[in-house]
């Protein structure tokens, strides 16, 4: 019976440890490029985005992707510019979602 019982412990212990990561510090360079080269690259997609999405805006509403089109040119750039740490590059986007016909 104790075997059988620190059997289940050691297995359960890998279980939930193995889900331990470790967030990577982001270093002095990866700042100081983000905070002068991303953030207003980030800044101005996200205007050209909003811009391209109004001019897109009754094409697709015709084709049924005007929710879609909405968050690839301009929720997705928000996220980039505004809701990610300094120097933070992670994948910010979702998951590919996949559409079937």
């Amino acid at each position: 019976m104790k075997i059988l019982f620190a059997s289940i412990l050691i297995i359960h212990l890998f279980i939930t440890t193995s889900n331990i990561s470790a967030k990577e510090v982001p270093s002095g360079g990866e700042i100081m490029v983000d905070a002068l080269l991303a953030r207003p690259l980030g800044l101005a997609s996200v205007g050209l985005g909003l811009g391209l999405y109004i001019v897109s805006a009754p094409f697709s509403l015709i084709s049924g992707t005007f929710v879609q089109t909405g968050r690839r040119l301009v929720v997705y750039p928000l996220k980039f510019t505004f809701t990610r740490g300094l120097g933070d590059f992670p994948g910010y986007m979702e998951e590919l979602e996949l559409v079937q016909d």
